[in-house]
């Protein structure tokens, strides 16, 4: 195997772990918001809700500001991308369909890689990967502005604009779905998303008084 191609997949297994951490604090976050809602008790001003509405923000703009830098120092997947780009001819056809070989589906796996390279092409498309990064931009220049003016430093400069936690979200669904894709052509294995299916009941310490009576 190519060492780049080694070395793409070592970092995929960091993009993968780092973005499923997101996903998961994120629904912990937004099941939190739906206990409260459905708790009339709950339903009172809190600087703790601040709290936890800041934090969520700051935390996963951070994250998805981690994913969009491209440094030679650090491991991204906009940088994974930035160099399929500049080298595609290594995620090649006669890789994909070698990963094939031996299953009960391989005379698919030509169509299969037509996918990512065009029909009949040697290797994954550079076109494609480019539009892959440029929507990751796109989505995520708002995030990536707060953080840099807002919680990275305190800049003299205001962001241009605040993000929402929709925005904040839908960057966030745009960099599961990116990965879903690539991990596909990596591995050739298929996952709907990088979120986790839980082991256990997180929410069951809520079943409980946080501050006992005295």
């Amino acid at each position: 195997m190519d060492n780049r191609l080694k070395k793409w997949k070592r970092w995929l297994k960091v993009v993968h772990d780092d973005l499923q951490q997101l996903l998961v604090n994120r629904n912990i976050f937004w099941e939190v918001q739906t206990i409260i809602k459905n708790n009339m008790e709950l339903r009172k001003p809190s600087s703790f809700y601040t709290y936890l509405g800041d934090t969520y923000v700051a935390y996963i703009s951070i994250g998805i500001r981690r994913q969009v830098k491209v440094s030679s120092q650090s491991i991204s997947f906009t940088r994974l991308l930035t160099e399929i780009v500049d080298t595609p001819s290594v995620l090649s056809r006669k890789y994909y369909t070698g990963l094939y070989r031996g299953s009960v589906v391989e005379d698919m796996a030509d169509r299969d890689f037509d996918k990512f390279s065009g029909r009949g092409q040697s290797h994954i498309s550079k076109d494609m990967v480019s539009s892959d990064l440029r929507k990751l931009y796109r989505v995520a220049s708002k995030v990536e502005d707060f953080v840099d003016k807002r919680i990275a430093h305190h800049d003299k400069r205001k962001p241009k604009i605040l993000p929402k936690f929709d925005e904040v979200d839908a960057c966030l669904d745009v960099l599961d779905k990116l990965y879903v894709k690539y991990h596909l052509a990596f591995n050739a294995s298929s996952m709907n998303s990088l979120m986790p299916t839980y082991q256990y009941d997180w929410k069951e310490i809520f079943k409980v008084p946080w501050v006992r009576r005295t």
